[in-house]
Parts: structure tokens; C-alpha cells; sequence
């Protein structure tokens, strides 16, 4: 049976007159990403007493807004889990620090955008200058006008019409859902350290798509059950679409919601690496019937002294 030494490193890159540094021995990490969450979070435990850490004030070495990198793996295999900035400077002990993605420079970036007949690159690349924008080039947005807003506001704004956006590295993507290229994982159930799987269950659902078009006017489409107490919703604005086309967009949505499959969590040990867009190939030897192709929605990663854990939140069956 193989085994693994597990490490980790967390890398305070040079930054405004303050040297770089690593920390080898910290007490515990946290990484948690999801597509439709916005924002990537981490949170790094270390103890006080670390080399240097008595010798100048801990303001001094965490500062908000400093660049960190949490490189995590086995063997000396290194991979970068998180990019991001120190959010929230560490007090007390033991030092808890938090950061964010590079979500953390947009939400404290303030634009203003109006364009007509806007596509969704051109929006981002009007709110997120010097990033590399990923999604669909032609997508129309129609009319936009934003005023002083927050760029992250803004992504919040397009998440009302199904539009999600999170980064990965530097680039910031944006579309319905997360959706990777890279190859998928297969996983027996049995050799995982423990998942709490169990059918979905299909409630009755009502979508609902609202439209606001050029002249004000308001145009709004529901499919799905009567009575149901589940509600999607989905607004649209500015765009030139037939309502033919709206009740497609709801029937579409409504099956997507309706689809049969396992609910929950599977948690991972450190191998294979896994993010959300990913694809998970589970198979059961006692319960054949999990057995299935699923897109990983979100990944929380736990990385502490002799134990590396991936929880991953299952999302749709992928065909």
C-alpha cells in the first residue's frame, strides 16, 4: 500500500517594502471555492510562536491587503490551492487569518458602465480592467447602466439572470454554471473517508422569468408546477427576446431542476486533486445504485498536521 508525506506552504509574497516569507508549520487551513459563491475564501491557523513572528509586531508581517498563496500536496508535489489577499489582519492567539480570492479587489473597486446593446465580455472587461475574461464572447446583455457601484455588485446584479462569476488565478469567469475541461476523477465510494449521499428529492418547482423590455414594458413567463414551493427566478432586461423563447429558457431550467440523482457530500483525501467544474465518476461496491457521473458544484479543502481532506458538493449528473 502506498503511502504519502503529506506538506504545505503558505507564501507571503514581497510586497510594498515588506519582506517575503513562507510558513512551513501552521496549525490548520481552510480553502473553500464554489462557482456560486463569488467570492474563494481561505483561512490559515498558525500558532504564535513561530521563527521571527516574537522578533517584530505581527501587524508588520500580515498586513490587509498583502498577496498569499496556500501551495498544498504530497511528496513534495506542490500545488497552488489558493491565490489571494490577507482580508481580515490576525489578533489574539492562536493568529487566524482570513483572505479572499481576487474577488477582494473587486468588491473594493467602484465603476460606472452604460452601454447599449452590451455584451457580457464587454461589461466585465469594463469592471475587471487587467483581467483575463472567460465566457461566452456573443452573449448580449442588451442595455446596461450602472452608476458608482462596486464591481462586485455589479456580478451580484448578473446573477439574477442566471449569470454567475468566480476567478480562477486572474481570470475571471463568468456563466450559468462551472463547467472544467479537465479530465474526470473516478471515485469508489468504499476508499473515501466518509460521504453523506442520498437520493435527490424531486420537489415540485415553478420557474419564474421576469423581462423588462427597452420600452418598460414587463413580460413575465412561468413554468413548472402549480402550487409548487420551490421557485426559480430569473431576470432579464434590455434584451430582445420573444416570449417563445423565455418559456423554452423556463422549460429548460424546470428540467434541469427535476433531474434524478444523489444529493450531498463526498469528502476526499488530499489525491486526486479536485475543484468545482470538475467531473466525479462515483462507483459503489454495496450500493451499485449511486453509481453515477456528477459535476462537483464546491470544494472545501482541510489541511491540518497528518490530514488532507477535498469535501466536494455534488451537483448535476452530467451526460
Amino acid at each position: 500500500m502506498s503511502t504519502y508525506a503529506q506538506y504545505g506552504e503558505i507564501v507571503f509574497p514581497t510586497h510594498e517594502g515588506r519582506q517575503g516569507f513562507r510558513i512551513r508549520r501552521f496549525s490548520e487551513c481552510t480553502i473553500e471555492s464554489s462557482w456560486q459563491s463569488l467570492t474563494d475564501t481561505a483561512e490559515i491557523i498558525t500558532p504564535r510562536k513561530v521563527k521571527d513572528f516574537n522578533r517584530m509586531k505581527v501587524s508588520e508581517w500580515f498586513r490587509e491587503g498583502d498577496p498569499v498563496e496556500i501551495w498544498l500536496g504530497y511528496d513534495g508535489n506542490l500545488e497552488l490551492e489558493f491565490s489571494g489577499y490577507v482580508s481580515k489582519v490576525p489578533a489574539g492567539i492562536p493568529l487566524v487569518i482570513s483572505c479572499e480570492d481576487e474577488m477582494y479587489k473587486l468588491k473594493r473597486q467602484t465603476v460606472s458602465v452604460s452601454k447599449q446593446n452590451c455584451t457580457l465580455k464587454e461589461l466585465l472587461k469594463a469592471i475587471a480592467p487587467g483581467y483575463k475574461v472567460v465566457c461566452n464572447d456573443g452573449q448580449l446583455l442588451g442595455n446596461v447602466r450602472y452608476s458608482n457601484m462596486a464591481s462586485s455588485q455589479i456580478l451580484e446584479e448578473l446573477k439574477k439572470q442566471g449569470i454567475h462569476s468566480w476567478f480562477i488565478g486572474k481570470e475571471l469567469h463568468a456563466f450559468s454554471k462551472s463547467k472544467s475541461e479537465l479530465n474526470p476523477v473516478d471515485i469508489l465510494l468504499e476508499s473515501t473517508p466518509s460521504n453523506n449521499l442520498k437520493q435527490k428529492a424531486i420537489e415540485d418547482t415553478m420557474v419564474v422569468i421576469s423581462l423588462i423590455r427597452k420600452k418598460g414594458k414587463k413580460l413575465k413567463v412561468e413554468f413548472g408546477d402549480k402550487g409548487a414551493g420551490k421557485r426559480l427566478t430569473k431576470e432579464l432586461s434590455g434584451i430582445d427576446i420573444s416570449e417563445a423563447e423565455m418559456r423554452r429558457e423556463a422549460e429548460k431550467i424546470y428540467n434541469e431542476a427535476k433531474q434524478p440523482g444523489l444529493d450531498g457530500d463526498v469528502t476526499l483525501f488530499g489525491v486526486p486533486r479536485v475543484q468545482h467544474g470538475m467531473k466525479m465518476n462515483l462507483n459503489s461496491v454495496l450500493y451499485p445504485e449511486k453509481d453515477g457521473l456528477y459535476y462537483i458544484d464546491a470544494v472545501t479543502k482541510t489541511y491540518m498536521p497528518g490530514e488532507y481532506r477535498q469535501s466536494c458538493k455534488l451537483g448535476d449528473m452530467a451526460v
